[in-house]
This record gives C-alpha cells, sequence and structure tokens, in this order.
C-alpha cells in the first residue's frame, strides 16, 4: 500500500528473502533423505500482516520439515504478481494471498477448498464456527458461476448451506483491514481541553459517534499553537489524493448517508443524493472548515499516518494503528469505530472491510500440501499466538483472548477492530473493481480541487462506470 506501513518491517524483508521458511504438520514424518516438496507461498508485507505469518510458517517448519519458501511483495507488486502467475496459469506459487477484491477476477484459477475441508485430519483447525463470519464470507466465499452474488448472512458459517446454495470457499481468512477512528486520549482527557469544549459546544469532549461530532471535535482541535496566524495543529488527517484511499474514506461517509456503490443490478449508484451528499461533507472539512493539513490533497496511507505519528493531528481514520512517535511522552492514543449518520434513532455506518486471504493455486503440483499450510496458519491457535504481532486476527477465540492482554491500549485496539467488523461492508465484487474504484477516485479529487461540482464530478464518474461494467459483461 505504501511505504508508511512497510518501512518497518524492511529488514524482515531482506531476511526472509534469503530463507525458505519450510512448514509442516507432523514432525515423525522427518527424514533427510525423503524427496519432500518445496512449497512456495506468494504474500504481501505489513498490509497482509506479514511479521505474525511468517513467524508461523517457521512454527510450521518445525513442525513437519517441509521446506517453504515466501516470496513477499508490497500491495501493487503483488497485484501485479498474482495477476501474471494466474493468467499464464503458472504452478510455481503453491500457496497465494489474495485480497478479497480481486477474487471475482481470478476464481476460476484457485482451488475451491470445501472438500479439502471436509477430508481434513485436523477438524480443530478447521473449526469453522470460530471463523468471524464477516471476515470469512467476505474473503473466502463466493460463487464461481456468478462471483458477483453475496452470500447468505450467518451469524455463524455453515459449509453445507453455503455450497447447496452454489457457493463454495476460495480461501482461508488470514487477515483482515477495515477503517477505524484513531484519537490522542491524552488531549481529549485534558481538563483544560474539555472545559474549553464544554464552553464551546455545551456538551462532554468524547470520542465521536456521529459525523457532525466528528466535524465539532476535528473543528475545536485545529489551532495555531506558535501564534504566527496559521493552523499548524489539525483535528483530524485525511487521505485525499487521488488513491484508494479517497475512495475508502468517501465510501464510508456515502455508506453513513445510506447510498451504496452499485446497486443490485450492479449499475452506479454512488451519484445519488446520498453520494452528494457524502462527497459535499467530505469536501468541507479540507475547503471550508480546513480541519486537516493543506496537503491533504496529496496524502494516502503514508502522509496521513507520518502527520498523526508526528503529533500533529488529535484524530484520523486507517486501516491500522497509525502510533503515535515516544518523542512524545505525554501522548496515549485511544480507537473507536468511524462514525456516522443519526437515523430514526440508531447511528449508521458501515466502515469498509478489506480481507485477506490465503488460496491454494489451481495449477500447483501441491495442492494438498499448500491446503494443509494455509490450514494451520489460519487455525484458532496460530491466529490467537498472532495478537502478539497485533495482527489482525480472523478468528472469534484470538478476539476473545484479546479481552485478557495486559496493556489497555492492545485490549481497546482489538475491541474497536471487532465491533468495526461486526457493522463494516465489503467492495463491490466485480472483475474490474480497480477501473470502477478509479472513477470514483477521480470523482472525488475533481470534486475537491475544485474542478466540478459534487453531483456533475458524481454524475460523469457514474456514466464512466457504467460504461466499464457493461464491457466487463455486467
Amino acid at each position: 500500500m505504501n511505504k508508511f506501513i512497510t518501512a518497518c518491517f524492511l529488514a524482515l524483508l531482506l531476511a526472509v528473502a534469503g530463507c525458505s521458511p519450510g512448514l509442516g504438520r507432523d514432525s515423525s514424518a522427518r527424514n533427510e533423505a525423503r524427496a519432500e516438496p518445496v512449497l512456495k507461498v506468494l504474500y504481501g508485507t505489513a498490509e497482509t500482516g506479514s511479521e505474525a505469518v511468517i513467524d508461523a510458517i517457521r512454527k510450521y517448519e518445525q513442525l513437519s520439515g517441509l521446506k517453504v519458501e515466501i516470496s513477499m511483495l508490497t500491495y501493487d507488486h503483488l497485484h501485479g504478481k498474482v495477476m501474471s502467475e494466474l493468467s499464464r496459469r503458472s504452478g510455481e506459487y503453491d500457496l497465494i494471498a489474495l485480497d478479497s477484491s480481486w477474487m471475482p477476477k481470478v476464481i476460476h484459477h484457485l482451488e475451491p477448498l470445501s472438500g479439502y475441508m471436509r477430508a481434513s485430519k485436523h477438524p480443530e483447525a478447521v473449526k469453522l464456527d470460530d471463523f468471524v463470519p464477516e471476515v470469512f464470507l467476505d474473503a473466502a466465499v463466493f460463487d464461481p458461476g456468478a462471483p458477483h452474488r453475496q452470500p447468505p448472512d450467518m451469524t455463524s458459517i455453515d459449509l453445507e448451506k453455503l455450497t447447496s446454495a452454489g457457493f463454495d470457499v476460495w480461501s482461508l481468512p488470514v487477515h483482515v483491514n477495515v477503517l477505524m477512528g484513531s484519537y490522542r486520549r491524552d488531549l481529549f482527557r485534558d481538563p483544560d481541553e474539555r472545559q474549553a469544549f464544554r464552553a464551546r459546544f455545551g456538551r462532554e469532549l468524547r470520542v465521536p459517534d456521529t459525523i457532525d461530532d466528528y466535524l465539532d471535535i476535528a473543528r475545536f482541535f485545529t489551532r495555531d499553537t506558535d501564534g504566527d496566524g496559521k493552523s499548524d495543529f489539525y483535528g483530524t488527517t485525511l487521505m485525499a489524493a487521488r488513491n484508494e484511499s479517497n475512495f475508502i474514506e468517501f465510501q464510508s461517509l456515502l455508506a453513513a448517508y445510506g447510498g451504496q456503490v452499485l446497486d443490485d443490478n450492479m449499475k452506479p449508484a454512488f451519484h445519488s443524493e446520498a453520494g452528494i451528499r457524502a462527497l459535499e461533507t467530505y469536501g468541507s472539512w479540507i475547503n471550508r472548515y480546513q480541519v486537516a493539513p493543506p496537503d491533504s490533497l496529496s496524502y494516502t496511507w503514508e502522509e496521513a499516518g507520518l502527520v498523526f505519528n508526528s503529533g500533529q493531528a488529535a484524530m484520523g481514520m486507517f486501516y491500522y494503528d497509525m502510533g503515535i512517535s515516544p518523542k512524545i511522552r505525554s501522548a496515549e492514543i485511544g480507537y473507536f469505530v468511524v462514525p456516522g449518520v443519526l437515523t430514526a434513532g440508531k447511528i449508521r455506518r458501515e466502515p469498509l472491510i478489506a480481507s485477506w486471504g490465503l488460496s491454494v493455486n489451481k495449477y500447483s503440483a501441491h495442492k494438498q500440501e499448500a491446503y494443509e499450510l494455509a490450514e494451520y496458519v489460519t487455525s484458532p491457535d496460530v491466529q490467537r499466538q498472532a495478537l502478539r504481532f497485533r495482527h489482525h486476527v480472523t478468528r472469534q477465540s484470538a478476539f476473545a483472548e484479546a479481552r485478557s492482554l495486559i496493556l489497555r491500549s492492545d485490549r481497546d485496539y482489538y475491541k474497536v477492530l471487532r465491533d468495526s467488523l461486526g457493522i463494516g461492508v465489503g467492495r463491490p465484487r466485480i472483475v474490474n473493481y480497480n477501473q470502477v474504484s478509479d472513477a470514483v477516485q477521480s470523482a472525488v479529487h475533481e470534486y475537491l480541487i475544485g474542478m466540478k461540482d459534487a453531483e456533475t464530478a458524481l454524475t460523469d464518474a457514474a456514466v464512466l462506470a457504467g460504461g466499464l461494467l457493461k464491457q466487463a459483461g455486467y
């Protein structure tokens, strides 16, 4: 995704590039003279929770004696590599990490997993009812004949119900991202700040529930701290560059106002009244109220993360723990579910989910071994162990165990992560997701820089997206 979320792993990447974490399940099978397969895994970097996965693979190697070679690539390079390998039907990689938005385009190059799961030698590792259902349905469950179909809602995964409805399992969920809010807890607790906020807005300073709350708090904290007449501390970070990041922020506002990217007939719907209101709200934060840094129009994940980390903002929305520099000794970070809109007495909010799964390459010569590796890495025990890396786990038992973590910040983080997943929504299930997302990104950016009004920008993008969807057969 960007340098910010991968920089801390550069040394790790260099180390792994020259090694082969090999993993398997039965230690009694070790034999130096045998000719065991070498499994090859194509994986991501920090955005896929690589540190925890590498650790799990190393342990699997010790258990089984199998040799595993890992190739780790940043998001864009991983996307290109996956598409290249599968389009030429290469069996070079046995197990592949897939962003769920890629699934409709590559599903016919993957091995369905329901049969492997039913025949598993380790049912305690499969344990379908332990997966977070929202994550499993988003990452793993697709109809190969109609990948755009949404699977039935489930509070507990029922494999027989899914397969009888025409779906199968195409990956095992290994990592999940969802848009979450981070805030400076130390500032929110400061008595002087609380008194000043109460005097200005007539209510207590607390984490925002609604979009209006968010704006009020952002306005309050945006200020000139050095007396030069210019704001140098901001209420929020924003990722408003022409990038997937602005689509994610816009989509969460769109959903909060009751809109959607595509309707049930796979036609563009983001240019609705809800979409216009969402875009105008987003734009007002930057251009009217100026509660985000002036360079936000060029910010993506990396820049927004750095601004928050360096202590220049009170809040931000991100896929990860934005963190704070240890140089700011008094700083303490808290987390919250992204704000929504109060409608009929309930707050409607639907943060965007982006899940990752491990898929078995249909052209692999070692499909059974690849499945067993994926089964181990995504098993309840291994996912619980991943908590020490602050991995975005996919198992309910791991979230339950997170409630007993020593640090309050860790407990809070996992609670907000789980709460966000429970109300989150996935991205459109279309083969040309990147093209449609790009059309929306362009519309958002054109409005933000004043090229077009909100209605025109979104309507033009809807026409473009509609043509792209038609070309793709929708």
